[in-house]
């Protein structure tokens, strides 16, 4: 209690400080009776911990803070952009400081720091990770109890000479990633030096082979070091140091190393992070082709789909970049992810819940090809065996009947027949918008000769739901020509997936449609034992239906 009293108050004097000039009498006094209140509830003897607002401060607001609380034991400093912010640390009272932990504002310029005298004579740990404008680790040289330094991910930090002060009393020292260190042997008069973590300071392999006689935990440089390659996704890093630590996060991930481990350490939030309007259109679409793969991944170790990824806020921050005012790039690794995370009837509610449907009907008139491919994908999976999703994605069942155009690409052309598969199955509102938006010539035209065979198959397939238990539908199929053209399907130049395709067509469109029941030769061949399985069980299936109640089959 005392140490959230505390937090709240310390808060309370830093803003208070900056808006007491606009607040007019009657606030002024309410906010004086605030703090009195909290004051009378805080003994400052004991006070622990202080946390500046997260919104950053003034070095004048930080000074008059810690005025009032000179016994601060352990110091927290968020949001810093300059060493002008910390200058109170110099001239500070407080004595009797134990830690101290520094995070650097976003795009802060080049800073230093200074302790005082009873500041440096106490401090035993300090945690200035991830500040990459940090010039110099100088404030430690008097720092004569210091324990324990984490300077992980600090890309401007400079040698390791200040530590000399501190050698007989240094028991942890934490540098991963922290590129511009050349060598370990100021280390070596660090006698009490028991934990040292330079993973990612591959070229520092031998020197530090050279400290095992003393450090008994020892990190090897080729070890992957998740958290400190997280924190080069923060805010406060260089776009560049950020865009070389997603491919590498996904480099690791990809070679095994551990997604839950990468999941467990923030990387998915910190991914997130990267998809807000501050980050460059490369990093955006970086950031994005990320979490896609995450959720692949995710979708292949966890037995509950992507839960992980869903439950991070990754559905919110996807949709949002699906949409029209997103940056160029992201657009298609984000409907891929969508695509990814809709493997089961909860994920598939989630991400309908979230507002993805428009966007993504959206995309399938955007100018790029790839684009709109992965929308047709993403609204494949989300309307699969999801009767809800169906419904609510019809209003796409124009547009990706247009899709089915020749002018367009194959991949196009696929996409869209295996959504509208999707859609039409076992849904006979959807069965019937498809006809009547015209689909079953367009989709009958792909299965001549000039198609791709993987697109004779997604047509094949499309029309063979668009029949199922449709009687108006077996019989506009016909007429439009498609028994001859999946009969051509059937012979021995296509593939097994064709073959079995254009069978399971054939089939539905004879069921109990007494006109339709032809193709009896074509299918026997079928049967014959150089065919797959499932093109022998289509074919057989397709016999069956064109055999029962017709009296001359």
């Amino acid at each position: 209690m005392h140490a959230v009293c505390h937090d709240v108050l310390f808060s309370l004097d830093l803003w208070t400080q900056q808006l007491w000039p606009r607040l007019d009498g009657a606030s002024k006094v309410a906010m004086r009776g605030v703090c009195s209140a909290m004051r009378s509830q805080v003994d400052g003897s004991r006070v622990e911990a202080v946390t500046s607002p997260a919104s950053g401060f003034s070095g004048d607001d930080l000074s008059r803070a810690l005025v009032r609380w000179p016994r601060t034991r352990h110091l927290t400093l968020l949001n810093v952009g300059g060493s002008f912010d910390l200058a109170p640390l110099a001239t500070s009272s407080l004595a009797g400081l134990m830690s101290l932990t520094v995070r650097q504002a976003p795009h802060a310029a080049t800073w230093d720091m200074e302790f005082s005298a009873g500041m440096a004579a106490t401090v035993q740990g300090i945690d200035i990770s991830g500040c990459t404008t940090l010039s110099s680790i100088n404030c430690v040289s008097s720092c004569v109890q210091l324990r324990c330094l984490s300077m992980r991910s600090c890309v401007s930090s400079p040698d390791l000479s200040p530590l000399g002060a501190c050698s007989q009393t240094l028991e942890e020292l934490w540098m991963a990633n922290n590129d511009q260190i050349e060598n370990l042997d100021l280390l070596k008069a660090c006698t009490g030096l028991r934990k040292l973590d330079i993973r990612g300071l591959y070229d520092l392999y031998e020197g530090a082979d050279d400290l095992q006689l003393t450090c008994t935990q020892l990190a090897d440089p080729w070890s992957v070091e998740v958290e400190g390659l997280v924190q080069k996704l923060r805010p406060t890093m260089p776009i560049a140091t950020q865009l070389a630590a997603v491919a590498e996060l996904l480099e690791e991930v990809e070679n095994d190393c551990g997604f839950a481990e990468f999941a467990a350490a923030g990387a998915i939030p910190a991914l997130l992070r990267l998809l807000g309007p501050a980050s460059s259109a490369d990093l955006m679409a970086a950031a994005a082709g990320a979490l896609h793969r995450m959720a692949f991944l995710a979708a292949e170790e966890a037995e509950n789909g992507n839960f992980d990824v869903t439950e991070a806020g990754a559905l919110p921050a996807l949709v949002l970049l699906l949409g029209q005012n997103s940056l160029a790039g992201v657009h298609a690794p984000a409907a891929i992810a969508i695509r990814k995370l809709a493997n089961g009837v909860q994920n598939q509610t989630a991400i309908v819940a979230t507002g993805a449907i428009p966007p993504l009907v959206e995309l399938l008139g955007h100018e790029s090809s790839a684009v709109i491919a992965a929308a047709a994908r993403a609204l494949h999976n989300l309307s699969s065996r999801h009767a809800q999703n169906k419904a609510v994605i019809s209003t796409a069942v124009p547009t990706l009947v247009r899709l089915l155009g020749h002018e367009l690409s194959a991949d196009v052309q696929m996409a869209a027949a295996g959504a509208q598969r999707s859609l039409a199955a076992n849904h006979a509102q959807n069965q019937s918008a498809y006809a009547n938006a015209g689909a079953i010539p367009s989709l009958v035209q792909l299965l001549g000769s000039n198609s791709l065979a993987v697109v004779q198959e997604a047509a094949a397939g499309a029309l063979r739901d668009l029949a199922d238990n449709h009687v108006q539908n077996q019989a506009d199929i016909a007429a439009a020509g498609a028994i001859p053209a999946l009969e051509q399907l059937i012979g021995p130049n296509s593939s097994l997936g064709v073959q079995a395709a254009a069978a399971g067509a054939l089939c539905n469109i004879a069921v109990n449609h007494a006109a339709n029941k032809t193709s009896i030769l074509a299918l026997v061949q079928l049967l014959a034992p150089d065919s797959s399985a499932d093109v022998q069980v289509a074919a057989a299936d397709a016999l069956c239906s064109m055999a029962a109640k017709h009296a001359q089959n």
